[in-house]
């Protein structure tokens, strides 16, 4: 089974009084002293923090580069939180790495919550909802609950779909109906314009689903998955996995490429 996702650090979920517009957050990878896509997370949090109305400090990245060094084990891979809350505190919180991206994953559908005051699609501190339908998964015998609104994939509690249709298209949910933009998909995508895969956002319904070559999730905690059966249905082409590892390969590619040391940053 997957590893349950980590909580927003700083004020836990729990501190936030449901109020989504007290934190913004991102979760990265570091190994050593370095740390995955540094620039990408920090422009995602800038915008999301404009979403929200926390105000974006001048010297963020210096900010930035503190608490990460503060909480950085270097003596193994981990995945690290780093947040912002609207009294301008910065903290960060880390755990071992310990999902398998080579692993096939199961997944449910579960409602995707969502939030009237345009925090929807963002990295805030009211992250409940989906801890809530991460542990539906897990009561469910699952590993990954899928978020749909209005009959369409939307997002997962800690992922991003990507599907190969039957005539080779890549898609991804469509942003505007309320997923978390993804800086793993965005890493890989280039790669796949240059395999000849064309990468479209839209609505992923469950006819989409249904007649998928390979259907995969991404994020930092996982890496590129499959996704092998949806509320107990199986998914994807039977011993099909091309397109998985070959975003696989994109995805380790674009990491070695993104890594920012911090090593004497205090």
């Amino acid at each position: 089974m997957f590893p349950a996702p980590l909580e927003p650090s700083g004020a836990r979920v729990g501190e936030t009084d449901g109020d989504p517009q007290n934190l913004v957050f991102t979760t990265m990878r570091t190994e050593g002293w370095r740390v995955a896509h540094l620039d990408a997370h920090l422009g995602r949090m800038r915008e999301h923090a404009g979403r929200l109305g926390i105000a974006w400090p001048e010297d963020a990245r210096t900010q930035a580069g503190a608490a990460l060094v503060a909480d950085m084990p270097t003596d193994r891979s981990t995945l690290i939180q780093l947040s912002l809350t609207a009294a301008g505190v910065w903290a960060a919180g880390s755990r071992q790495v310990t999902g398998d991206d080579g692993v096939g994953l199961t997944g449910i559908t579960h409602e995707a919550p969502r939030w009237s005051d345009g925090s929807t699609g963002t990295k805030h501190g009211d992250w409940e909802p989906y801890l809530v339908a991460g542990r539906a998964a897990v009561n469910a015998g699952a590993d990954v609950a899928l978020l749909i609104h209005d009959e369409a994939v939307v997002d997962a509690d800690r992922a991003t779909l990507l599907l190969l249709d039957y005539d080779g298209t890549a898609w991804y949910p469509e942003p505007g109906l309320g997923g978390v933009r993804s800086l793993t998909l965005e890493s890989i995508t280039p790669g796949l314009a240059a395999e000849g895969i064309p990468v479209h956002s839209g609505r992923i319904t469950a006819t989409m689903l249904v007649r998928a070559r390979e259907v995969l999730l991404l994020g930092t905690g996982i890496g590129v998955a499959a996704l092998t059966a949806l509320d107990g249905e199986s998914v994807g082409a039977e011993g099909d996995d091309d397109f998985r590892n070959l975003c696989a390969d994109l995805h380790e590619r674009a990491l070695e490429d993104g890594w920012v040391d911090l090593e004497g940053e205090s």
